[in-house]
């Protein structure tokens, strides 16, 4: 069976970080490389703080950076000369789980200016206003980048059958489709393999489906079985990925062999 594309997305907060990232991700099989520019606008500050029992522990935290500080057509051109393969372009708002600080007039104008560049793939989240996203569809299709038309739904997984009307009512808004919900446990995790296996038949449909959370990686792992066209994956190799619904990428090679997936 044909083997999905593998999608590693890379979030560092500088673009030396990025492109390290886009080295190492080419180096472990990546066909695609998603920056997340949005991860541009924030830095990561280590935060120092006193316990309950007076023990000062650390973490970190992502502290937004001003819009202006990014030069947008230097940042997304150093990105695209420095990353051997295809681009997909992606800056998350908020509301989906994103970094972007700025309003949806400045992220839509960032994206503009990705498409403009000639990005391989842009990402454009469904709940876009309407004209503007036709707009910004209009504008990839005449700049030949192709579209992932996506949505992330922060709260949980609906059931098979509401997953696929979605799939059917947004197909048109995209060259792929990219669902990602919530999962929590491996009753979402079914539901959506259920999702996936029914649409698998569809020739013309190019799909990405998954979750984050426990259960979330169950259609990443078996995307060949369900004919999904790409599979995101992460350079991570935190012990918690399978409860946020990730995989590795060299893991997930690893886990295409062992069940026999292979693209004879």
């Amino acid at each position: 069976m044909p083997l999905p594309l593998i999608c590693v997305t890379i979030n560092g907060h500088s673009l030396a970080d990025m492109l390290e990232q886009a080295e190492k991700a080419t180096g472990e099989g990546a066909d695609i490389i998603e920056v997340r520019f949005d991860e541009l606008y924030v830095q990561r500050v280590e935060v120092r703080a006193e316990n309950t029992e007076g023990e000062v522990e650390t973490s970190h935290e992502l502290v937004p950076r001003g819009i202006d500080v990014i030069d947008v057509p230097a940042a997304i051109e150093r990105l695209k000369a420095g990353i051997e393969k295809p681009v997909l372009f992606t800056c998350r708002p908020r509301r989906q789980g994103g970094n972007f600080p700025g309003t949806e007039e400045e992220r839509i104008e960032v994206i503009r200016q990705a498409v403009a560049s000639g990005v391989s793939w842009v990402d454009l989240e469904l709940d876009i206003e309407e004209q503007e996203r036709a707009a910004l569809f209009e504008q990839a299709a005449e700049a030949g980048t192709k579209v992932i038309a996506s949505h992330h739904d922060m709260e949980s997984t609906p059931k098979s059958a509401e997953i696929q009307s979605f799939v059917a009512e947004s197909r048109q808004y995209g060259d792929m489709v990219k669902l990602c919900y919530r999962s929590h446990g491996h009753g979402d995790g079914l539901s959506l393999c259920e999702a996936a296996w029914e649409l698998r038949d569809d020739a013309d449909l190019s799909l990405a489906l998954m979750g984050q959370g426990v259960g979330g990686d169950m259609p990443r792992i078996h995307a060949p079985m369900f004919s999904q066209s790409l599979v995101y994956a992460t350079l991570e190799t935190d012990f918690n990925l399978p409860d946020r619904g990730m995989i590795n990428v060299r893991d997930l090679r690893i886990a295409w062999e062992m069940l026999g997936y292979s693209e004879a």
